[in-house]
């Protein structure tokens, strides 16, 4: 009986203590996570989890609700159905206060940090970056609520080089329209 509920369950899923995903995340990303979530858990006694997966059989708040029956508050759920594109964040009583909810689920690139590179039209960028981001985000935002110091925490250093980064795109963009209304004006008079 062991044996056939073992050959049941997907291989591919793996499950750490603060990162539970499918083939959807590089090892390597997972563990980053794992380091982050760890070091907040001792700090501050949060535990923040991120789930990622290829696609989810039920409505995310569900699954979020489901799945947090076994935990013990204070918790946060990072979620990521990625074939419904659905992100969602879920939260013990009392933590909302500590994060930004709202910000990390923004869709404006320049506020948001995750979903703008979730809904990037390139099919081929991992999913990662943007958890790996999101949740960094998340992570530290909650340790500085409880003012502590994450030494495994990626940093601003991270987010000043996307918001660079942003800033230059923009800047291209608003010069490069510039010219063409200089140009248009110009061959009409």
């Amino acid at each position: 009986m062991l044996l056939c509920f073992i050959a049941l369950l997907p291989v591919s899923v793996f499950a750490k203590d603060f990162v539970v995903y499918d083939d959807i995340l590089e090892e390597k990303t997972a563990q980053k996570i794992e380091e982050m979530g760890s070091e907040l858990f001792a700090k501050s006694g949060v535990k923040v989890i991120l789930i990622a997966k290829k696609s989810g059989n039920e409505n995310i708040l569900d699954y979020e609700q489901n799945f947090a029956k076994n935990l013990t508050p204070p918790y946060v759920l990072l979620t990521l159905f990625q074939a419904e594109q659905k992100v969602d964040i879920y939260t013990s009583k009392g933590l909302e206060k500590e994060f930004d909810r709202e910000a990390l689920l923004s869709p404006l690139p320049w506020k948001g940090t995750i979903i703008p590179l979730l809904t990037s039209k390139k099919n081929e960028i991992s999913v990662g970056p943007a958890l790996l981001n999101g949740y960094a985000e998340l992570v530290e935002e909650i340790a500085a609520y409880h003012k502590i110091e994450l030494e495994s925490a990626i940093g601003s250093a991270n987010r000043t080089t996307i918001n660079i980064v942003r800033l230059l795109i923009y800047g291209f963009m608003v010069i490069v329209v510039i010219l063409i209304i200089y140009k248009r004006i110009k061959s009409r008079g």
